[in-house]
């Protein structure tokens, strides 16, 4: 298995740079064409592999996203047809009929009203096979729960799931989340710790739970499918047998390291389009507006909490300033997480659409803490070959004080207009928040359904 590394873009410069000095060979051929085919062929598998560690994230994070809204359907359509299921101490459900049966006693389908279930897919580590057709990865599980006026609590989890690639495109094949925590809002895991799930005696599964261990205060370690990478040797993609004979001259040659040296370059876009919104998160963290306002375009938009479109950096300058003072910190904070991207970047490599969640942790000494959580639904676009965020639109989910939490938070609308430091123009979208139900649309479709 080939691991994914932290330094993806240092591998991607590499690449880009192994691509362009086949590029100069393929040119001066000082290397047989055989010997020329053979080289290409490796890099193949290499932007094969690189490429399926960024669909495969996008595939997870976009499961996520349908399981937040009870999107059953659209959730059980991202898996094999034989994908097997467990979700903590729930059993294995086999094949995506039963995947489907199993989500649906869930709950209702689709957003339900005074329903939270924020299932957050964080810290992927993506092994990709080395002929590209299978994965392997781990992820944790960040869970906000809430039934309103019932209960509420906090979980977490890891996964090790797997995936095939069939017809095009890659597919869960294998889910299944070790659950380590639950515990109910109020007490906070130093008082309450809840065990796993049991199997459903409303619909029970095909197979008892795979794995015996017990949630926290127990201790248990999730299986690694990967070794360490510091450690033990590591495996690089190998092309398929018949790659290198398709190449059966120099022109052939050269035109498949033109496409490869545009695959390498929509996937360096991919990362900086990631990399501009970390660094937005950052900037906002800190009060930082006119760092923030300079990574929109000139005629760039910014619009948060139903305030409405500020339009022109200038004016999302101007929209900061309804936050707090430029760098101005003391007695005050605000922690603002992006996490989950799930990103497209355009063909022609000049736009980007991203789908992303935010959590804010905010608040002032001596006075009400606060959480914030909301989805992205973003445009980045390359201006003279540097990125740039040309629509930033943030659809809140909630705001509750840390005292109150979500069981009993009453509902209140967005924010709004401030008629002190108005809009350029209204929101584009209205939107409503928990306990009320919203489906933020999705800038994608399926990505194996294409519905």
């Amino acid at each position: 298995m080939k691991h994914n590394s932290l330094m993806k873009n240092t591998r991607r410069v590499a690449l880009l740079a192994s691509c362009i000095s086949a590029l100069v060979l393929a040119a001066d051929a000082p290397k047989s064409l055989q010997e020329l085919a053979l080289q290409v062929a490796q890099l193949q598998a290499e932007v094969v592999n690189l490429e399926a560690e960024n669909e495969i994230e996008n595939l997870q994070g976009i499961f996520g996203f349908y399981y937040d809204k009870n999107e059953w359907q659209q959730a059980a359509d991202v898996f094999t047809d034989d994908a097997t299921f467990e979700w903590g101490g729930s059993g294995v459900y086999v094949g995506k009929a039963r995947i489907l049966a199993y989500l649906k006693t869930l709950g209702a389908q689709g957003p339900q009203e005074g329903l939270l279930n924020e299932q957050m897919q964080l810290q992927p580590i993506v092994s990709v096979a080395a002929d590209g057709q299978s994965a392997k990865a781990r992820w944790h599980l960040f869970s906000q729960e809430a039934v309103h006026g019932v209960n509420q609590f906090w979980g977490t989890g890891v996964y090790e799931n797997e995936y095939r690639y069939e017809n095009g495109v890659w597919k869960i094949s294998k889910l299944k989340l070790y659950s380590t925590m639950k515990t109910p809002y109020q007490d906070g895991w130093g008082v309450t710790a809840l065990p796993r799930s049991k199997p459903s005696t409303t619909l029970p599964p095909d197979q008892p739970p795979s794995t015996d261990y017990k949630n926290y205060p127990s201790v248990f370690v999730a299986p690694f499918h990967y070794s360490n990478p510091a450690t033990s040797e590591s495996t690089h993609a190998q092309p398929a047998s018949d790659a290198g004979s398709k190449l059966t001259s120099m022109a052939t040659v050269t035109e498949e390291l033109a496409s490869l040296e545009k695959r390498i370059g929509l996937l360096q876009d991919a990362d900086a389009v990631e990399r501009l919104h970390t660094i937005y998160g950052y900037y906002l963290a800190h009060n930082k507006w006119d760092e923030l306002a300079g990574i929109f375009t000139n005629d760039g938009t910014i619009e948060i909490a139903l305030r409405g479109v500020y339009k022109g950096r200038d004016s999302v300058r101007r929209n900061l300033d309804l936050y707090g003072v430029q760098d101005e910190l003391k007695g005050t904070l605000h922690n603002h997480m992006q996490y989950q991207p799930v990103i497209h970047v355009a063909a022609d490599g000049q736009s980007a659409l991203m789908r992303s969640r935010a959590f804010s942790l905010m608040g002032n000494y001596g006075g009400t803490g606060r959480f914030m959580g909301g989805t992205y639904e973003n445009l980045f676009v390359k201006r003279e070959g540097v990125w740039q965020l040309h629509i930033d639109h943030q659809l809140n989910t909630y705001f509750a004080s840390y005292d109150v939490g979500w069981k009993d938070l009453q509902w209140i609308a967005a924010p709004g207009i401030s008629q002190t430091n108005p809009p350029d123009g209204p929101p584009t979208m209205q939107f409503e928040m928990y306990p009320r139900p919203f489906l933020p649309p999705y800038h994608y479709k399926n990505p194996v359904t294409g519905k």
